[in-house]
C-alpha cells in the first residue's frame, strides 16, 4: 500500500479545477451499486477505488476519464462505466479476467488494476503502454490518482 494519503489527494483536487473535474459525494451511487460491480465482475473492488466512487463518485484528470460506476444497466451502461468496459473488453480479448481498465489516454496507455497483486483489499495499479509492454504504475489507486494528477499540473 503506497504513503498517499486521502488528504493528499484532496487537497491536490481542490488545488487544481482547472485539471481535476470530479464529481461529489452527491453525485455517487449507492453501496448497492457498488456490490453490483462486484458481483458482476466477479472481483472485489479495493478499498482505495471505493473511497473514490463514495467521495467523488467519477469524474477526469486533464482529458483522461477515471472509469466509474454509471448506476445503470451493465450492458448497455456504454462511456466510462468500469463494468461495461470490463465487459467489452474481456469479449473483445483486450484484457482477461484478472485486469480490470481504470483510464485510458489519448496516446494508448491504459490503466489497469492487476487482481494478480490483489492483497489488503488493495490492488495494484499497472499500465500497458502503446507497445505492449505491462509496467508497474502505483501500490493503489490513491497512488494512481496522486501521479496522474501530478503528471498534469
Amino acid at each position: 500500500m503506497s504513503k498517499v494519503t486521502t488528504g493528499q489527494i484532496e487537497s491536490l483536487v481542490s488545488q487544481h479545477p482547472d485539471i481535476v473535474c470530479f464529481g461529489s459525494e452527491v453525485d455517487h451511487v449507492g453501496e448497492d451499486w457498488i456490490k453490483k460491480a462486484e458481483q458482476r465482475l466477479g472481483l472485489e473492488l479495493s478499498d482505495s477505488y471505493k473511497w473514490f466512487l463514495k467521495t467523488y463518485a467519477g469524474g477526469e484528470i486533464g482529458t483522461e476519464e477515471i472509469y466509474s460506476i454509471y448506476g445503470v444497466d451493465f450492458e448497455s451502461a456504454n462511456g466510462g462505466d468500469i463494468v461495461y468496459q470490463h465487459i467489452v473488453g474481456v469479449k473483445n480479448n483486450l484484457v482477461d479476467e484478472k485486469k480490470l481498465v481504470i483510464s485510458e489516454t489519448d496516446t494508448g496507455e491504459v490503466f489497469f488494476f492487476d487482481y494478480s497483486g490483489f492483497k489488503d483489499s488493495e490492488c495494484t495499479v499497472r499500465l500497458r503502454l502503446p507497445s505492449g509492454e505491462n509496467v508497474d504504475y502505483a501500490s493503489d489507486f490513491y497512488e494512481f490518482l496522486y501521479r496522474r494528477i501530478s503528471a498534469n499540473i
